[in-house]
């Protein structure tokens, strides 16, 4: 019964663990995209989305902001329940700082990986949303966690395992339009930005007094 208990209160936070400053921001200024969009398309898709043009003018803001615009209101709760309770867990364990930067280095990374992508094959298309995001969340996820167990409708799931299925379901859906798998790809992101943000830690734990190990914020390896 306490272990069943241990994991309701995993998998459903209270209302104060889930809102965290970094989540609580990404969660307005995605609510703040689907307005802009719904409102005024033609001013997003111009200044907002990601595209090959709008980089080539300058608009390197673009590479942040396609982050926020998602164009329907069912991305937007997807993704936006998937900030809400796996971003948290991670905010919670990491901080607000190293959240954002994880946020930033996923965001950006697929950001230029679309650009290039679009730049090679001679394509136009124009990115929106925060798919790339939402699957650097799930990936670190997956590694932070990974031999914690949640509970998963009436079962109860290694993070690693619920990190894999979603990110399965990403590939499969993204056969019909494969430029798709680029924010499937913010997963390996993550992953290989968490290993070295481990490595660095490592090495500096190190040179410096062992009181210094048990610091919270940090990135740190669970197993």
């Amino acid at each position: 019964m306490a272990d069943f208990e241990t994991r309701m209160q995993l998998a459903i936070p209270s209302p104060s663990k889930l809102f965290t400053p970094a989540v609580t921001t990404i969660l307005i200024l995605m609510i703040a995209g689907w307005t802009i969009i719904s409102y005024a398309p033609d001013f997003t898709l111009n200044w907002l989305a990601l595209s090959s043009q709008g980089l080539l003018r300058g608009r390197i803001w673009q590479l942040f902001t396609y982050s926020f615009i998602n164009g329907c209101s069912c991305n937007l709760i997807f993704n936006g329940l998937m900030v809400l309770f796996i971003g948290s867990a991670i905010e919670r364990e990491w901080r607000t700082g190293s959240f954002v930067a994880l946020w930033l280095v996923v965001c950006m990374t697929c950001g230029v990986m679309f650009f290039l992508v679009n730049l090679i094959g001679g394509w136009n298309y124009v990115g929106i949303g925060t798919g790339a995001c939402g699957y650097g969340i799930i990936g670190a996820f997956g590694l932070l966690f990974r031999r914690k167990r949640f509970l998963a409708l009436f079962w109860s799931v290694e993070a690693q395992y619920i990190a894999w299925l979603l990110i399965g379901i990403g590939l499969v859906l993204g056969i019909a339009r494969p430029i798709s798998w680029i924010w499937v790809a913010g997963a390996l992101v993550a992953y290989i930005y968490v290993k070295i943000r481990w490595r660095i830690q490592s090495n500096n734990m190190y040179n410096r007094p062992a009181a210094v190990e048990g610091r919270r914020g940090g990135f740190v390896d669970v197993d």
